[in-house]
């Protein structure tokens, strides 16, 4: 079994030297055409990481991962989504080789208002105002509060993340599901809206999504809703999931 992994390592870091070598063609040529570079360039040139070292991390990874865990379509994911997956691994470094376990939640400090006790809204309800809502199973979830809360933003992107697909969304936001703010405090912000000056002055530089309540409609698409500038005020709309989060979104948790 050893053996087998080890062959198995070494085959990726052939194909990808290869690969690479083709690459460094062109930068290779570079350097060698600039014989006197300044300390600047020799100090950029000194930090980069070598190939011969990035090539030792993929065969050491390929050779100590436990492959009889996996499948083969879990594998495979790597190559269809080949560039997540290189930003994931790209963080994975950066943690120091360890897995983020803690939640990806970061509170922006944005916002802090309080909302009283309310109701979550009946499917009646929801389609008397939303008929493209399905009758029966329109309400995936609602695990949104209803006692008394102080709402809070926040993102679930890294710093240097510009965007997460619905996917991906979903994973982040799963541990705070039952934080998460829904219809009922989407609708009490609007009909409030002008009472709270810190909250007016967030209109225009972001969305907030309110990810406690998910509805789907008659083909399967699933929405939350979420609040975003219109005309000048706060308007509530419906949102996709799997049009995933960007840096302008926000998510409406409860901080209570």
């Amino acid at each position: 079994m050893y053996f087998r992994r080890h062959a198995i390592a070494w085959r990726i870091v052939n194909i990808l030297n290869a690969a690479a070598k083709r690459r460094l063609n062109i930068s290779h040529f570079v350097a060698c055409s600039n014989l006197f570079k300044s300390p600047w360039q020799e100090k950029i040139m000194k930090d980069r990481i070598s190939v011969d070292q990035r090539f030792a991390v993929l065969a050491k990874l390929g050779e100590n991962i436990n492959w009889d865990l996996l499948t083969t379509e879990q594998v495979q994911v790597g190559v269809l989504e080949s560039e997540r997956a290189g930003t994931e691994a790209t963080a994975f470094i950066q943690n120091g080789f360890r897995v983020q376990v803690s939640d990806f939640f970061r509170e922006t400090g944005e916002l802090t208002i309080q909302i009283s006790a309310l109701a979550r809204p009946t499917l009646g309800q929801l389609r008397e105002k939303y008929s493209w809502i399905k009758e029966e199973g329109g309400i995936e979830r609602d695990t949104s509060p209803t006692e008394a809360i102080t709402i809070k933003l926040g993102t679930v992107l890294r710093p240097d993340e510009e965007r997460v697909n619905g996917a991906e969304y979903e994973k982040r936001i799963a541990p705070k599901l039952n934080l998460g703010l829904g219809y009922q405090h989407a609708l009490w912000l609007v009909e409030h809206q002008e009472e709270f000056p810190e909250f007016m002055a967030l209109l225009g530089k972001v969305y907030i999504d309110f990810p406690g309540l998910v509805v789907v409609d008659a083909d399967g698409n699933r929405s939350f809703p979420f609040l975003l500038e219109n005309g000048g005020r706060w308007s509530l709309r419906w949102r996709w999931i799997v049009d995933g989060l960007d840096r302008g979104g926000r998510l409406a948790l409860s901080g209570k």
